[in-house]
């Protein structure tokens, strides 16, 4: 299940580093008060570039700046929800897949809002993508983190799990839910599905 967005293209090495530093660049220098608003316009253009999504992830395993892998995170929700309709199905799942394994690999890390972000956009796009999703792809998402809850790996995945989870509820409640740009039938839906044929196993 440890997926990725797959890019046809190889990955450039040197570019990725350099989208990384500029990216760290930027946060520090919003924590330094200097120049913000440039700073801010940078991070914006990240979650504004067509298909970011390898930058993205590798900032997110890669840098040592938190700031930073929390704006990648947040660029890659950004980008899928607005490019939805281009990515094909498996680019969707990869995208959700690297979210929710990243989340449990990183479960011991103590910087909680950077996981607590991660889970989150997991949740949003998993939202995004679940009436087209099959109820195999829901269940390989569900499997892993209900093995988690279950305590199987350990607390620290385990408590990964449940974060994940609380993401999940708040995202298919209507109250907490992102708005994504879609009607309220498509929230009354998917929030219906969820917890007629999922919760009930937690």
């Amino acid at each position: 299940m440890n997926q990725s967005y797959q890019n046809t293209a190889p990955p450039d090495l040197a570019h990725l580093q350099a989208t990384m530093r500029t990216i760290e660049l930027a946060c520090s220098s919003i924590q330094m008060h200097v120049n913000p608003s440039a700073a801010e316009a940078t991070i914006l253009s990240l979650s504004q570039s067509p298909q970011p999504y390898q930058a993205c992830q590798f900032i997110l395993e890669n840098s040592q700046m938190p700031n930073a892998r929390f704006q990648a995170a947040g660029a890659i929700r950004d980008a899928a929800i607005r490019e939805w309709g281009f990515l094909s199905t498996d680019d969707k799942k990869g995208l959700i897949s690297f979210c929710l394994c990243f989340v449990m690999q990183h479960a011991s890390s103590a910087e909680g809002y950077v996981q607590a972000k991660v889970a989150s956009v997991a949740a949003q796009l998993l939202k995004r993508g679940w009436l087209e999703f099959t109820a195999a792809d829901k269940g390989t998402f569900f499997s892993q983190v209900n093995q988690a809850v279950a305590g199987s790996h350990g607390l620290d995945m385990q408590f990964a799990g449940i974060i994940f989870l609380e993401s999940l509820v708040s995202e298919f409640s209507p109250s907490t839910s992102t708005a994504m740009g879609l009607p309220k039938e498509f929230h009354d839906q998917c929030q219906t599905s969820l917890e007629l044929d999922y919760l009930k196993v937690f």
